[in-house]
């Protein structure tokens, strides 16, 4: 996108719009995949350990998948191009150590920005949920379970 030639916006747009397209694709691939493979995985050891609980509900794959899209194709899209153009303009004007130095960091701030940005894309399409925190009761004959703050309060509600 920022590549020095004789590109029209349009062009420069067209190619924001085609990695992003790419990207979008990627990231729907990795996220059915990936998701399928971590779900399996849990059934697996449901089944050889049937005592075994999830802390949290599994995502349903094709939501989680189309939210890995939907991440990629914009946040990791936009932050990509970003990230080209600055690193150009940096090229230019400073020493190759600071250069170096400041990709770095700049790197290292977006995966930052992009795990974020995932998150919340997470919890806004609900794909993934975030529970309330776990804790630790002690129920008559210092027997111990664990539970959600919620349920603790609906414990405590009951008695």
């Amino acid at each position: 996108m920022f590549e020095p030639g004789m590109f029209t916006i349009l062009d420069r747009f067209g190619t924001f719009v085609y990695k992003g397209a790419v990207f979008a694709a990627v990231g729907f691939a990795a996220g059915l995949v990936g998701t399928a493979i971590s779900n399996g995985l849990i059934l697996t050891r449901k089944k050889m350990d049937p005592t075994f609980e999830t802390p949290n509900k599994p995502p349903p794959t094709l939501l989680n998948a189309m939210t890995w899209a939907t991440h990629m194709g914009v946040s990791s899209n936009f932050r990509y191009q970003t990230l080209n153009g600055i690193e150009f303009l940096l090229a230019k004007g400073l020493p190759p150590v600071v250069f170096k130095s400041s990709v770095i960091v700049l790197r290292c701030m977006n995966n930052v920005l992009g795990g974020v940005s995932f998150v919340t894309l997470a919890k806004l399409t609900g794909s993934q949920k975030a529970a309330g925190k776990p804790v630790v009761t002690i129920k008559e004959g210092e027997e111990e379970e664990t539970g959600t703050s919620e349920e603790k309060v609906n414990l405590v509600e009951e008695k």
